[in-house]
């Protein structure tokens, strides 16, 4: 694991567990069992559970999310192994450590406080946190294999981090519309957090800024190039992505927010997040053969167009603007 290619595939394994967990906490809270196990770090007294249902759906998502941690503590071990120049995957892989670590005593304070409303939302912000940095530490160890080098593209750049800024307002207004619902993860537990109607109202409002924004986006990158190719199909993908969380979220709405329908809502805006964090990451810093050749290509176009303004003869047969490069 302490070569290049075992580094990607171990962040890879760390990525996909950091993704997994998500689904598996929403479907504790949405089956209610959020407080089968009551008390924290045993389960109702014992190691183990003492019966199925509620406590072993509880019990499960505590045993997964303790492969996690063992697996994001490998990873930060591994990275800081790793010969020679590695400050991306060190300090990603670090911020992956320290927020599983941080889910731990989160994970007591929302079982010990009855499942408070905003516990359980910073409990899933901070898994968008961990998932964000397992995304950016897959990327960097990819570009550690490939010897790939990074630039930052001051044009498009700032557009891609509105987009990310958006898509983390849309997970921030989607949690207190959680917060205000009715799914508390238990069935005795009423304390909520807010107004239903007013956080969907601006969870909604959310969603479309962050739509608009991530369509222009991903226009702009299929339109011109400059980036790599991966960085291409993750923008293709997220905007799938978006219209699948459109469809799911208006389905669930309309249909009295089924726990079920919840469940993939939850587990395609995890996906979505790391699609998002991808793509914003690869237009923020394209790859520098990227932008050398987006460059080379503009610079012996104005050399053309000199040439042809220079004379009486009509622009060259064959030569157009270049309209987008990629590399692999």
């Amino acid at each position: 694991m302490r070569t290049d290619r075992g580094f990607l595939r171990l962040s890879l394994v760390a990525l996909a567990l950091l993704w997994v967990i998500v689904p598996s906490g929403a479907i504790v809270r949405l089956t209610g069992s959020g407080l089968g196990c009551p008390d924290w770090p045993l389960c109702d007294g014992g190691v183990v559970p003492a019966s199925a249902g509620h406590e072993l759906i509880e019990y499960g998502n505590r045993v997964l999310s303790a492969v996690v941690f063992a697996a994001a503590v490998l990873t930060w071990l591994v990275a800081r192994g790793l010969p020679g120049p590695a400050s991306g995957p060190r300090r990603w892989s670090a911020v992956i450590a320290v927020a599983t670590a941080g889910q731990i005593p989160l994970g007591a304070v929302t079982v010990l406080s009855g499942l408070h409303p905003l516990s359980v939302g910073a409990h899933f912000l901070l898994s968008m946190v961990a998932l964000a940095a397992g995304t950016l530490l897959a990327l960097s160890a990819r570009d550690r294999a490939r010897g790939v080098e990074r630039a930052t593209d001051r044009r498009r750049g700032p557009l891609a981090i509105a987009v990310g800024v958006a898509m983390g307002a849309m997970l921030v207004t989607g949690v207190l519309v959680t917060a205000a619902g009715p799914h508390s993860g238990d069935d005795d537990v009423t304390n909520r957090f807010g107004d239903l109607l007013v956080a969907a109202k601006v969870h909604v409002r959310a969603a479309f800024a962050f739509t608009a924004l991530a369509v222009i986006l991903a226009a702009w990158v299929w339109r011109e190039g400059g980036v790599d190719r991966l960085t291409r199909r993750l923008s293709a993908l997220a905007l799938a992505l978006i219209a699948v969380q459109i469809g799911l979220g208006e389905y669930q709405w309309r249909n009295g927010l089924p726990w079920e329908v919840v469940v993939f809502h939850v587990t395609v805006a995890a996906a979505l997040w790391s699609v998002t964090v991808a793509a914003c990451a690869g237009v923020v810093r394209p790859a520098v053969a990227a932008e050398a050749y987006r460059r080379r290509d503009a610079a012996v176009w104005q050399g053309t167009q000199r040439i042809a303004s220079g004379s009486a003869l009509s622009r060259p047969s064959g030569i157009s603007p270049p309209q987008s490069t990629q590399i692999p």
